[in-house]
C-alpha cells in the first residue's frame, strides 16, 4: 500500500476528527434526550394519580409512587418499600392464580380486586399487571398500575340494592304501582291521566286487568265522579314535582288506599299504594264504639274519671258526677289531691290511701268510702279504680267508674236493724215460744191419760199439733244457725252418724250398707238423715222400708237414702227441695228437704232425687247427694 503525503495524512486526520467531534454532538444529544426523557418519566410516574408499582415475583415492592402510597395507606414510599404486596390482599392465595395468568397472558387489564389498607380497612381497586420476562421467558418483575374504586363501587351496589328494591317492588303483591301521563287542558289544568305501567298488584286492587287499563285514560275505567279527586292530585304532583302521601277512598271498589305519588319527569306520576280498607273499617269501628262509649259515660248516671297522675289533676270527669257531688267536672279538674283528700270522711281516708296504694302494684282496686259534696253533705261512693303504670312501674294515671250508693247504705242500716229486729223475735220464737209449747206438751200428756172417747181423740190431735210445732221451731232454729255465719267443716265419721240415726228409729226396718268413711261436714250432718228417714216414716205409709248405701265415686262419698214409699212425681223431682221457698206447701212442709239442701250445699256437695227403680216412681224414691271426702 502505497503510503499517503504528509498533507494527505494531515487531511485524513482533521476528516476523521470532525467526524468524532459530529459523533460526540450526536451522542451528548442522545444523552440529554435520555435525561429529559427519564426526568419527564420520572415525574409522571410521581405525579400520576394511578397507583404505579413494580413488585418481584415473591411479591417484595421494588418501586412505587405517591399514588399507590395513598391508596394503600402508606406514610411514604421509604415504608412501602420492601414490603410484600400480599400484605394487601384479602386472600394472599390470589398471588399464585394471578402469576399463573401473567405466564400465560403477559398481562392483566383492568381487573376488579378487593384489597387491603395499611390499617385493614378494605377498598376495592381496578388493577392493571405487565409481566417483565428474561430472555429465557422466565417472569421476573411485575408491574402494576392500580386506581381506587371504592366510591364507584358502592354507587354501583347501592344502585343494584335500589333497583332490587324496586324490582321487589313492582313484583309485591301486597304494594300496588302505577306510572302515569297527565294530561291538561288548555289552561295547564289537569283533567285525566293515562297509565303508562302497572303491576300485578294494581290489577288485584282495581279489579281491572293490565289490558284494559294500559294507555287508556282513568276516565275510561272509572266514574269521573270516583277518580276527580285523584286526577288533581296527580296533576299537581305531576306539575309542581311535590310529592305527597294521602287516603282514597273508591266506593265502587269498596276499598281505600294509601297512595304515595311523586315526580320524576315533568307532567308525569308515579304512585305506589296499599289497601288500607282493613284498617279503616278498624278505625272506623273504633271511632264509633269510641263514640258510642262516650255517649253511654255522658249519659251515665255513674261518673267516669281519669285522673293524671304526673300533673296531679282529672283530665276527664263525665258529666254525671253534677249530678252526684254537685260540682261540675271543670271544678272537679281543678280540684288537687289534697282537697280531695280532705274531702274524704276521715274514717274512710286510711281506707282510701291503702286501697289506691295497693291498686298501683295491683292495677285495680275497689273503694268505698264517703265524700262531702258541694252541699257539705257526705255522699257514700263505689269506685272501681285502675292504675295505668310506665314500664318502669310508676303509676301514669288513674281511672275508674264512681257511683253514688248512698241510698243503697241506708237501705243496708234499715236492713241491718230488721235483722236485728227478727232475731230478736226469732229468739223469742224458738226460746220462749218453744219453752211453752213443751209444756203445753206435757200437759197434753198427762191430760191424754185421764180422758176417754171423743174428748181424748180430740187431746190426741191437739198433743200431735203441739209436737208438729215444736219440730217446726227445731228445725227454724237449725237454718236460722246455718245462716248465722260460717259452717265449722271438719272431718266427721259418716258412719258413726248414719248408726246414730238409726238409733232414734228402733221401730224402722233400715238396712244399712255403708264403710268408715270421714267427710267434711258439722255437727249438723246428722239432720239430713232424721229429715229424710222421717220423710220416708211420714209419706211411706204402712210398711215402709229404707235402705242407705255409701259408695266412693272419685274423691267424694255418694249417699243414698231409698225407700218403698210412694215414691216422688218426675215433674216434683226438682220442685220438691224447692217447696218451701215457692210456699208450695202447707203449714210446715218443704221445710225439712229444704233445710237438707241447704246443710248439703254448706258442705260443698249437692243432692237430687231419683226413683228407687228406674222408671217406676210408684215404687218408692232414692235420695241421694255427694260429701266432699277428708283427705290426711
Amino acid at each position: 500500500m502505497r503510503e499517503l503525503p504528509a498533507d494527505g495524512r494531515l487531511a485524513a486526520l482533521l476528516a476523521e476528527n470532525e467526524a468524532l467531534r459530529a459523533e460526540n454532538v450526536t451522542l451528548q444529544s442522545t444523552k440529554n434526550a435520555l435525561l429529559e426523557s427519564e426526568v419527564r418519566y420520572r415525574r409522571l410516574f410521581e405525579n400520576d394519580l394511578t397507583g404505579d408499582f413494580v413488585t418481584t415475583k415473591d411479591g417484595r415492592i421494588i418501586a412505587c409512587n405517591p399514588a399507590f402510597v395513598r391508596i394503600f395507606g402508606f406514610a411514604s414510599v421509604n415504608e412501602a418499600l420492601n414490603t410484600s404486596i400480599l400484605d394487601l390482599y384479602e386472600d394472599p392465595g390470589d398471588r399464585e392464580a394471578l402469576l399463573l395468568r401473567l405466564r400465560q397472558e403477559g398481562k392483566i387489564e383492568n381487573q376488579g380486586r378487593t384489597r387491603k389498607r395499611r390499617d385493614g380497612t378494605r377498598i376495592h381497586v381496578v388493577e392493571n399487571l405487565v409481566g417483565r420476562f428474561d430472555a429465557n421467558g422466565e417472569l421476573i418483575e411485575i408491574q402494576g398500575y392500580t386506581y381506587d374504586d371504592s366510591e364507584r363501587k358502592r354507587a354501583e351496589d347501592a344502585l343494584r340494592e335500589s333497583m332490587e328494591w324496586f324490582r321487589q317492588t313492582l313484583d309485591n303483591p301486597l304494594v300496588g304501582y302505577a306510572h302515569c301521563r297527565i294530561i291538561t287542558d288548555a289552561s295547564g289544568r289537569a283533567v285525566d291521566f293515562v297509565f303508562l305501567e302497572v303491576n300485578g298488584a294494581f290489577e288485584a286492587f282495581s279489579g281491572r286487568s293490565r289490558g284494559v287499563v294500559l294507555n287508556r285514560r282513568i276516565t275510561e275505567t272509572f266514574d269521573l265522579v270516583e277518580v276527580a279527586d285523584l286526577i288533581t292530585i296527580y296533576g299537581d304532583v305531576a306539575l309542581t314535582g311535590r310529592s305527597v302521601t294521602f287516603e282514597y277512598r273508591m266506593p265502587s271498589l269498596e276499598k281505600w288506599h294509601e297512595v304515595t305519588a311523586f315526580s320524576i319527569r315533568p307532567g308525569y306520576t308515579t304512585a305506589f299504594f296499599t289497601d288500607i280498607t282493613k284498617r279503616k273499617l278498624a278505625e272506623n269501628a273504633l271511632r264509633e264504639s269510641e263514640e258510642r262509649f262516650r255517649a253511654v259515660l255522658e249519659n251515665s248516671l255513674d261518673a267516669a274519671y281519669r285522673r293524671n297522675l304526673q300533673i296531679d289533676r282529672y283530665d276527664y270527669m263525665s258529666p254525671a258526677i253534677e249530678e252526684i257531688l254537685g260540682f261540675t267536672p271543670e271544678e272537679m279538674a281543678a280540684m288537687g289531691i289534697e282537697e280531695v283528700m280532705d274531702r274524704i270522711h276521715p274514717d274512710d281516708r286510711p281506707l282510701a290511701e291503702a286501697t289506691i296504694s295497693d291498686a298501683i302494684a295491683s292495677g285495680r282496686g275497689l273503694l268505698v268510702y264517703r265524700f262531702r259534696a258541694k252541699d257539705g253533705e257526705y255522699r257514700w261512693l263505689e269506685d272501681h279504680l285502675t292504675v295505668t303504670c310506665d314500664p318502669a312501674g310508676r303509676p301514669l294515671y288513674r281511672g275508674g267508674i264512681v257511683r253514688d250508693v248512698t241510698g243503697r247504705k241506708e237501705a243496708e242500716k234499715e236492713l241491718e236493724s230488721a235483722h236485728r229486729e227478727a232475731n230478736l223475735y226469732l229468739d223469742i220464737l224458738t226460746h220462749d215460744i218453744g219453752n211453752t209449747e213443751n209444756v203445753s206438751n206435757l200437759y197434753a200428756e198427762l191430760l191424754l191419760d185421764s180422758l176417754d172417747g171423743e174428748a181424748a181423740c180430740y187431746m190426741a190431735n191437739l198433743k200431735r199439733s203441739i209436737a208438729k210445732s215444736i219440730g217446726i221451731l227445731g228445725i227454724v232454729s237449725k237454718i236460722r244457725r246455718i245462716h248465722a255465719g260460717p259452717p265449722d267443716i271438719r272431718p266427721v265419721d259418716l258412719d258413726a252418724v248414719i248408726r246414730g240415726e238409726i238409733a232414734h228409729f228402733p221401730d224402722l226396718p233400715i238396712r244399712y250398707e255403708g264403710a268408715p268413711w270421714q267427710v267434711l261436714a258439722d255437727d249438723l250432718l246428722c239432720e239430713v238423715f232424721t229429715n229424710l228417714i222421717g220423710n220416708a216414716v211420714k209419706h211411706g205409709g204402712p210398711g215402709v222400708e229404707v235402705s242407705i248405701l255409701t259408695e266412693d265415686a272419685g274423691g267424694v262419698v255418694r249417699v243414698m237414702v231409698a225407700d218403698t214409699g210412694r215414691g216422688v212425681p218426675d215433674a216434683l223431682k226438682e220442685e220438691i227441695f224447692h217447696r218451701y221457698e215457692k210456699k208450695q206447701r202447707g203449714v210446715g212442709e218443704g221445710l225439712g228437704l229444704y233445710l237438707v239442701r241447704i246443710l248439703i250445699e254448706r258442705y260443698g256437695g249437692r243432692i237430687w232425687v231419683e226413683d228407687r227403680i228406674p222408671g217406676r216412681p210408684e215404687e218408692g224414691a232414692a235420695f241421694s247427694f255427694l260429701l266432699p271426702e277428708a283427705v290426711g
